[in-house]
């Protein structure tokens, strides 16, 4: 019965008391894919901070003119002037000897492609290699994957996140940045 009530608990988004009450866990289950894409996206703001950019989370926008295919990107960053200049996606997948999924590239094409962007990009929270990228046959847009190593200290983790913001921007903008702290 008590696995139950956690379960319940744990679906509805209710919180989990560790001191002495009414529901009693022996665990705690984390939305892991949620968890890395959270991370990455705010270290990824934070990176931007100070920065003549404004950095936003899950920013809706539309695939179609007619507004009708809603996309939300987990992270475009704005310059100056207000236009979108990256977009970018979290993904919590490890490459596989094929490499990633392809409807990975396809989704950032379409956000690329919707955006008016010509660089796109997936950080991964595992891969092969640390960076690949894949020049769109006919569109010009040129698609980023970037992977992470999550077996490293935090700052070792940042710098590598720093390392994926420079690429969104080029390294004038960083320049004027402040240091991660």
């Amino acid at each position: 019965m008590r696995c139950v009530l956690a379960t319940r608990a744990v679906l509805s988004g209710a919180m989990a008391e560790h001191m002495p009450g009414e529901l009693h866990i022996d665990g705690f289950l984390f939305d892991m894919n949620k968890l890395f894409e959270d991370f990455v996206t705010v270290a990824l703001r934070e990176t931007f901070r100070g920065s003549a950019h404004t950095a936003r989370l899950q920013d809706p926008c539309h695939l179609d003119d007619g507004a009708t295919t809603r996309m939300k990107p987990d992270f475009v960053l704005y310059g100056p002037h207000g236009s979108p200049c990256a977009v970018a996606d979290a993904k919590y997948k490890a490459e596989k000897r094929g490499g990633y999924p392809d409807a990975d590239l396809y989704q950032m094409l379409a956000y690329c492609t919707a955006l008016g962007l010509r660089e796109g990009h997936l950080v991964y929270g595992k891969g092969n290699a640390s960076h690949a990228a894949h020049r769109v046959r006919h569109a010009g847009i040129v698609i980023h994957q970037h992977a992470l190593d999550l077996d490293q200290d935090p700052m070792g983790l940042l710098a590598d996140i720093a390392e994926v913001a420079r690429r969104m921007t080029g390294p004038d903008t960083m320049r004027s940045m402040p240091p991660l702290s």
